[in-house]
């Protein structure tokens, strides 16, 4: 029966269970870094794929803003051309501007006022000079909103790229 007293010696079960135990850990490990591994290789082709359509998007809205502000500065120059003339031509007296005045009369007591349909209208011509401030001033303004809404069509062709972004 010695043999059997040998089978009951705890040491080496210890050690077979203590080995089981590290064999068991060994494959764990080796299983949560291979899956380590695949996590990290999926989160690089993530991050190269959100890079690429970052890049794609980035090459979008400037060929958008470049075609934008190309058709602001030819809208801009063909209206610059378009005022300079007018106002040459105000200068030169080829175009005359007059605005509309009330008529100065005699005081006399009577009612002289008329309706508007009742009477023609008085004008009074402004000088070439005054004309071509004039002119400027009002162009000045358009230039203004031309430029607000170059703005504008810039930032709703950069939305429009942007929520197609986030519709994907």
């Amino acid at each position: 029966m010695p043999d059997f007293i040998k089978l009951l010696d705890p040491r080496p079960w210890l050690a077979l269970v203590a080995a089981a135990a590290a064999l068991f850990c060994v494959v764990k490990y080796k299983d949560a870094i291979h899956q380590v591994d695949k996590l990290t290789a999926q989160i690089e082709k993530d991050k190269a794929e959100a890079t690429a359509t970052a890049r794609e998007n980035e090459k979008l809205m400037s060929r958008s803003l470049a075609a934008i502000a190309t058709n602001h500065q030819k809208e801009m120059q063909n209206e610059k051309d378009k005022r300079d003339k007018f106002i040459s031509d105000v200068r030169t007296g080829a175009v005359r501007l007059s605005i509309p005045v009330k008529a100065c009369t005699a005081h006399t007591g009577a009612n002289t006022t008329t309706g508007p349909g009742n009477s023609p209208e008085t004008r009074a011509e402004l000088t070439p000079e005054a004309g071509a401030a004039l002119a400027a001033i009002a162009a000045d303004g358009d230039d203004a909103i031309r430029q607000l809404n170059a703005c504008i069509d810039s930032y709703q062709a950069i939305r429009a790229i942007s929520n197609h972004v986030q519709t994907k």
